[in-house]
C-alpha cells in the first residue's frame, strides 16, 4: 500500500464498531489526572527522603565533632602522669563514655531513617490505595462514548 492510498472505510463510524465490541471508553483525563497524582507523589516521597538525607547528614556532622571533642579530652588526660591502676582505669572510664555515646548517636540515626523511611512509604502507599480505587471507578463509571456527528439531513 502507498502512503497516498485512501481510507478503505470512509463511511465506518467507529465508536459504533467499538460500542457493538463492548469495548468500553477511555477515561484518558482520568488516567492522566491519576499519573499526575503518581507523579506528585512519588516526588513528595522524594523530597522527603531527600530532605531526610541532610538532617541525617547534618546529625553525622555533629556526632563527628563531638566526638573530636571526647577524644580530645581523652588524649589530654592520659597525657597527665599517673599510676597504672589510675590510668586502666581512666582508659576504661573513657571508652564506657564514647561507647555510649557512639550507640546513643546510632540510635539517634536510626530513629531518624526509621521515622523518614515510614513517612515517604506511607505517602506512596496512600497513593496506590488511591489510584487502586481509580481504577475501579474507570470500569464502575466509565467515560460514555462520544456521540457520532449528525449529518445535516438528518436534522429535522
Amino acid at each position: 500500500m502507498s502512503a497516498n492510498t485512501a481510507n478503505p472505510f470512509p463511511e465506518m463510524d467507529f465508536t459504533k464498531v467499538m460500542s457493538a465490541f463492548k469495548i468500553p471508553a477511555v477515561n484518558t483525563e482520568g488516567i492522566m489526572a491519576a499519573h499526575k497524582k503518581n507523579v506528585d507523589a512519588l516526588t513528595s516521597a522524594g523530597q522527603l527522603a531527600f530532605e531526610s538525607v541532610q538532617e541525617i547528614t547534618k546529625r553525622q556532622g555533629e556526632m563527628i565533632s563531638q566526638g573530636v571533642e571526647e577524644l580530645t579530652g581523652i588524649t589530654k588526660d592520659a597525657a597527665i602522669p599517673s599510676s597504672i591502676e589510675e590510668s586502666t582505669i581512666k582508659g576504661a572510664q573513657a571508652v564506657k563514655t564514647v561507647y555510649q555515646s557512639v550507640l546513643a548517636n546510632s540510635w539517634d540515626l536510626n530513629d531518624m531513617a526509621i521515622k523518614t523511611t515510614s513517612k515517604s512509604l506511607g505517602l506512596i502507599n496512600k497513593r496506590v490505595a488511591e489510584s487502586l480505587d481509580e481504577v475501579k471507578d474507570y470500569f464502575t463509571n466509565p467515560v460514555k462514548p462520544v456521540s457520532s456527528p449528525t449529518k445535516a439531513t438528518d436534522v429535522s
